[in-house]
């Protein structure tokens, strides 16, 4: 028994539950129930988004489960898998699809922050919000919209893989 592979995986497991079930809820319950809503969602969002510890988590979680996989991957393969064989085939494309997210979820966290500082600007301000300002959220708003379609894509396709390789054995 491997108790280093043992605890690798359950701490990948465990941070990769957090990381993609935020993301997921994110991208298809909490995001579009917030767009149907409007203008009413907005301080919700506002809040959710920029004082809550959701981008610190996510962050966090997803490097744990970035750096435990790569770990794994190195003790299973001692440095690329055989793409030959099924398993090795969707491990590496299942770790390319979550670096990918991982990536874009980082990216995510620039444009949460940029939007912080024109929130910030607003309420210094004092008054209502520039036409300038809310166009600027907006199209930050519709970037983050667009870049968690595209992580809960990626995402989806890391779980396949990852889920599925021992099935792949060819």
């Amino acid at each position: 028994m491997n108790i280093t592979m043992i605890l690798l995986r359950l701490v990948h497991l465990f941070s990769a539950f957090i990381w993609v079930g935020t993301t997921f809820a994110m991208a298809l319950f909490i995001g579009p129930t917030a767009q149907a809503i409007g203008a009413d969602a907005q301080k919700f969002m506002q809040h959710f988004l920029m004082r809550s510890n959701l981008t610190k988590i996510t962050t966090t979680t997803g490097i744990l489960t970035f750096l435990t996989g790569l770990s794994m991957y190195w003790n299973l393969f001692h440095g690329l898998a055989p793409l030959n064989s099924g398993s090795g085939l969707a491990l590496t494309v299942g770790g390319l699809a979550g670096i990918g997210a991982l990536s874009v979820g980082l990216g995510m966290g620039r444009t949460i922050r940029r939007m912080r500082a024109v929130s910030a600007e607003i309420a210094k301000a004092g008054g209502p919000p520039k036409p300038e300002q809310l166009a600027n959220l907006g199209k930050l708003q519709e970037k983050l919209a667009r870049a968690g379609a595209i992580n809960t894509i990626l995402m989806s396709l890391a779980l396949v893989g990852m889920t599925l390789s021992e099935y792949f054995a060819f």
